[in-house]
């Protein structure tokens, strides 16, 4: 019999009614009771029971020390996590989690448990069968889908059906059945754990018109600016090459810059346009088909371990989940 650990840490699929909202309440131990699985032996632990809107870098580096833990005890372990950051919790353990050998499944629900009609029993009975009979790596669970922990984009506020998978290359995700019936089990030698991730790392998402100016001033907080580009990617020039060369400043300054798209699938490619390469003159690193999520935390990851712009560049692009 597999023995499984599950990580209870809050959000939607715990929470109860109070005076001020939806909040965490219900107990790991409670969201376990209805779900019956005969088969697998499912132990369970609550590191803390947040809100996911309120979890930071830490609690998943948190996550990752508690995995670690029980690495060599358990055959595969369930995260239940708040939807509203799943995507990056999903992508932060990839980051902290590289190579592993054993399934370790987020799942999660638009309902709370108790609520009636809820997804959250399908939710996690699912994402247990993954666990037990999955192939290894780090992967969201939801909805009958089981989608590549770097790949997985939440899509939809209040439909059951909220996530998809959006990676430039390869198989990132799977029906369930799928996926529990191509389970592969490799050499435990191969897990690699990291307990870092630098959170000075942030988001801009370009809109037309956007100031050299405003660009700068943001990126100068930062020690990773992710920039959201428009369709393949590319740096505007509205007459005077302002932007590019506010970008190439701020790496000049020491601050990491990647690119990435605002468009959900297809991933960016700096090499098309006349603006990419621009973008690449200026010293900007592609994210290529990374989704937003994964290319904040692997920058996350790749700051806490680099000493130097090269050392960034090439964990930031090198291999790994």
């Amino acid at each position: 019999m597999k023995k499984i650990l599950f990580i209870a840490t809050g959000g939607t699929i715990a929470s109860a009614p109070t005076d001020s909202g939806l909040m965490p309440e219900l107990s790991a131990g409670t969201l376990l009771s209805g779900i019956d699985l005969p088969e697998v032996e499912v132990h369970s632990i609550q590191p803390f029971s947040l809100d996911s809107t309120n979890l930071a870098p830490e609690h998943w580096v948190q996550l990752a020390a508690v995995i670690r833990d029980g690495w060599q005890e358990y055959d595969g372990f369930v995260i239940a996590h708040g939807t509203d950051t799943m995507a990056y919790g999903a992508a932060a353990l990839c980051c902290l989690i590289q190579n592993p050998s054993k399934p370790v499944i987020l799942t999660g629900s638009q309902l709370p448990m108790n609520s009636d009609g809820s997804d959250a029993p399908g939710n996690l009975r699912d994402a247990l069968r993954c666990a037990e009979r999955g192939r290894a790596g780090v992967w969201v669970s939801f909805c009958g889908r089981v989608i590549a922990g770097n790949a997985a984009r939440k899509v939809h506020t209040k439909d059951f059906d909220a996530f998809r998978g959006f990676y430039g290359e390869g198989r990132d995700e799977f029906t369930l059945e799928e996926f529990c019936q191509a389970g592969q089990e490799l050499p435990d030698s191969g897990t690699v754990f990291y307990n870092r991730l630098d959170c000075k790392a942030a988001v801009l998402k370009l809109t037309p018109g956007i100031s050299a100016e405003m660009v700068h001033d943001y990126g100068v907080h930062v020690n990773a600016l992710i920039v959201e580009g428009f369709g393949l990617g590319g740096v505007p020039d509205y007459g005077g090459g302002e932007l590019a060369h506010a970008l190439e400043e701020l790496s000049a300054c020491g601050v990491r810059v990647i690119m990435t798209t605002q468009v959900f699938a297809g991933g960016c490619d700096l090499t098309v346009y006349e603006v990419g390469q621009s973008a690449l003159n200026a010293g900007v690193i592609p994210a290529e088909g990374m989704t937003t999520e994964y290319a904040v935390m692997r920058a996350m990851w790749a700051l806490a371990y680099s000493y130097s712009a090269e050392d960034f560049k090439a964990l930031f692009l090198g291999g790994g989940n």
